[in-house]
């Protein structure tokens, strides 16, 4: 049964509208004992959530191309694939580049840009808009520059 500032109805009905971290700093902050029980139930690690992802893997390797791979190899190109996953996030393309953000959600409204301008971006406007506010003339296609330290 809901109780005081959850039983009105427009926090119900936020409830279901809002991003949960908009509704959060609405209602759920103005009550310290339901802020201690939220933090203990996320503070558990998702129990699933890295064997979906696996999952998610093994389904892209082993396709219908992929079906004569034995369960072994199938493990090791998982293994692979996690791991260039993983090492891609440290590269300065991955913060960056065109696809910055990349698996993120789109839809979330704390994104610094819309993930619609990514897919209109291409590697030529982001060298034109860096040669702007460089103060470098602009580029011929297939021009490549190195600076010098």
């Amino acid at each position: 049964m809901k109780r005081g500032l959850y039983a009105l109805p427009s926090a119900q009905m936020d409830a279901i509208t809002m991003e949960a971290t908009d509704w959060w700093s609405t209602y759920g902050a103005k009550t310290p004992d339901l802020a201690v029980l939220a933090k203990k139930i996320l503070s558990q690690p998702i129990s699933s959530s890295s064997a979906e992802r696996n999952w998610s893997t093994y389904s892209y390797i082993h396709s219908v191309k992929r079906n004569r791979l034995n369960c072994a190899r199938a493990d090791k190109l998982v293994f692979v694939h996690s791991n260039i996953r993983l090492t891609s996030r440290l590269s300065e393309a991955y913060k960056e580049g065109p696809h910055k953000k990349w698996d993120m959600n789109p839809e979330s409204t704390y994104l610094e840009g819309s993930s619609s301008l990514l897919e209109d971006m291409d590697w030529e406007e982001l060298e034109e808009d860096e040669d702007r506010d460089s103060g470098k003339g602009k580029k011929t296609k297939g021009e490549l520059s190195f600076d010098v330290c």
